[in-house]
């Protein structure tokens, strides 16, 4: 349920950031100038270098392949396009452990998981809104739990996560589908197979960013300037704010000030975390949550926080502090 929340709050506050950002002059589609406080720029600033580092971009990005799309997938199948891989990992019926959702008489649950890759070379997006499901032709009403789909990727991240959805249990053909170009309305069929596990395996990727910022460090874009003051774990006294099994809660306390002329928004629905280069959930029960409308000179502290693996070896927090680019700011998580 957190995810579907997340993916409902994150499309209407990417609309108000967006509103803001043309209102304040934030419109700039050039890239940000991002620099760490304390190190060189380099003053060359010639047409020949522009050139020499459009070229080596170019011939670094990735090149995103399609594959065959098929009539149908089944558990275990990867439908790929435009760069962005989704793997059917398993089926199986689904039996809620909360006494507020639970289905209809003579219904029941069934449950798909999938693996989602980002090999595009740019921001792609994937979401549970994206799937619908039909029983021998009927629609189906869809449910939601913890590990909902739902996740905006950079390139080279991932995401695991899970559709649900409410069937008869007399139903004996079983549909989803996966809309990956609403525009068009272009469609997968997914067939449901029971309690049926692939067995896949996925590679996490356990390597720091290189461009990652550190505790302490200070960085300054061409609007703000961001102070990196802590990262630690989150332990808290509430009943009902606990992690789930094998998990736990950290967050990362940020100062930000205003370098700009004109007001600028930050928000934690600017950020996305990675635990060993797979999305993590963001985690809502912190007091002092960042999220401010700056003017021009003015300065907020406040915290981001995520629920991520305990074993997880490389955390990321990417900022995306210009929406019309794919340009992120990383921060490595470090107690």
């Amino acid at each position: 349920m957190k995810r579907l929340k997340k993916a409902v709050i994150s499309l209407l506050c990417i609309s108000l950031f967006a509103a803001l950002a043309m209102g304040s002059g934030s419109s700039d589609s050039s890239s940000s100038s991002v620099q760490k406080v304390g190190e060189a720029s380099s003053t060359k600033d010639t047409s020949e270098t522009d050139s020499k580092s459009d070229d080596k971009e170019k011939e670094t990005e990735p090149t995103a392949k399609n594959e065959e799309i098929k009539s149908e997938y089944h558990v275990g199948d990867t439908f790929t396009k435009d760069g962005l891989s989704l793997t059917y990992v398993s089926s199986s019926y689904y039996e809620s452990d909360n006494m507020f959702i639970e289905p209809a008489e003579g219904n029941q649950f069934i449950r798909l998981f999938f693996h989602v890759d980002n090999q595009s070379g740019s921001d792609k997006s994937v979401s549970t809104f994206e799937f619908s499901c039909y029983a021998d032709g009927y629609e189906c009403e869809a449910t939601y739990n913890d590990d909902d789909l739902s996740a905006s990727l950079s390139n080279g991240r991932s995401a695991d996560g899970a559709v649900y959805f409410e069937i008869p249990e007399d139903a004996k053909e079983i549909e989803i589908e996966y809309e990956y170009d609403w525009l068009d309305s272009k469609k997968i069929k997914l067939i449901f197979e029971g309690d049926k596990d692939s067995g896949l395996v996925f590679e996490k990727n356990a390597s720091a960013s290189e461009s990652a910022f550190h505790v302490g460090d200070i960085i300054e874009t061409k609007k703000l300037r961001i102070t990196y003051n802590k990262a630690a774990e989150y332990v808290s006294d509430n009943m009902f704010l606990v992690p789930n099994e094998g998990n736990k809660y950290i967050y990362i306390e940020l100062e930000v000030e205003n370098l700009s002329d004109s007001d600028q928004t930050i928000s934690y629905f600017s950020f996305e975390c990675y635990a060993d280069g797979v999305a993590c959930d963001g985690f809502y029960g912190l007091d002092d949550e960042l999220s401010a409308t700056l003017s021009a000179g003015r300065k907020a502290k406040g915290s981001i926080g995520f629920e991520v693996p305990k074993d997880a070896e490389v955390i990321e927090i990417e900022f995306e502090d210009n929406i019309w680019t794919d340009n992120k700011i990383i921060f490595l998580y470090e107690e």
